[in-house]
């Protein structure tokens, strides 16, 4: 499978994809995950800048073709590791390891805008931004830093709203930018209940993810995935407010459809059954 990586990042064509086609078996199209993918994907990173992993100082780096192989390398190594945190047990290293490696590459991001290739507009830009901004959010709230989870997620909605006007096509960003916001919001809210014994929960954290959540342009019926986990986060949000009519109202023709179309045995029909039997208990 090295081999297998190296001949795929050695054809012009397949490194036209992001992954160089090293992600989907050529013979029955199937995805590869894990380990597998961990391997080919060190290979690329490896491929793309020999000195990844060992580099003491990558400021010292003043060719503009080589910033560039670095910043792909560094895509390939976080990548690479968030293969490895589908099956580790070491999930708190692997989303540290993942934070360090975002913050280089915005450092090279920086040092390297006008020429960097996945930044040939300004929506290019920003849309990448918002990607990493996103999943640096993310990682975040994996790690339970959830007041920094919320600053980088309004931060992130804060500039989608603004540059929405501008860049009408960045909305194919709308559910991760306004749902993680969202979600960050009520995680903290989560675990507040844990931690500040004695305090008064920040109820304020679900009336503002609620707002958001009701953005009926967040109502995409067309992808099931998507409207099935905007009403799960919803529901979710207004259990914890206790607003168990409108919850159910909202989960009866989501859980529905879900069922319909993926099936009894998919985890988001698990996980929506489960929302379900906690709105029951409280009828």
């Amino acid at each position: 499978f090295q081999e297998f990586a190296r001949a795929s990042f050695a054809d012009k064509k397949k490194r036209e994809d992001f992954v160089c086609r090293v992600l989907e078996c050529s013979h029955c199209s199937q995805d590869r995950y894990g380990f597998l993918a961990f391997e080919m994907l060190l290979i690329l990173c490896e491929l793309y800048d020999p000195d990844c992993l060992t580099r003491q100082n990558f400021q010292d780096v003043v060719d503009i073709s080589q910033k560039e192989r670095m910043r792909k390398a560094f895509e390939y190594l976080n990548y690479a590791l968030y293969q490895t945190n589908i099956v580790s047990t070491h999930h708190k290293f692997i989303h540290f390891c993942r934070l360090r490696i975002f913050f280089l590459i915005k450092n090279v991001h920086k040092q390297n805008q006008k020429y960097c290739s996945c930044c040939s507009s300004d929506f290019e830009r920003l849309k990448n931004e918002m990607i990493e901004d996103f999943d640096i959010g993310s990682i975040l709230n994996n790690i339970e830093k959830h007041q920094a989870a919320i600053y980088f997620s309004r931060r992130n909605y804060e500039k989608f709203q603004v540059s929405i006007i501008q860049y009408p096509q960045l909305n194919i960003l709308r559910y991760g930018v306004v749902g993680k916001y969202a979600q960050s919001l009520y995680d903290a809210f989560s675990a507040s209940l844990k931690s500040d014994v004695g305090n008064d929960p920040p109820y304020h954290y679900l009336e503002e993810a609620e707002t958001l959540m009701r953005d009926p342009l967040l109502e995409n019926l067309d992808d099931i995935d998507i409207y099935g986990n905007n009403a799960k986060l919803l529901c979710q949000i207004l259990i914890a407010q206790r607003k168990y009519d409108e919850a159910k109202q909202i989960l009866s023709p989501c859980l529905e459809k879900v069922q319909r179309v993926l099936g009894d045995s998919h985890d988001l029909t698990t996980v929506l059954l489960q929302i379900e039997g906690m709105i029951r208990s409280h009828f």
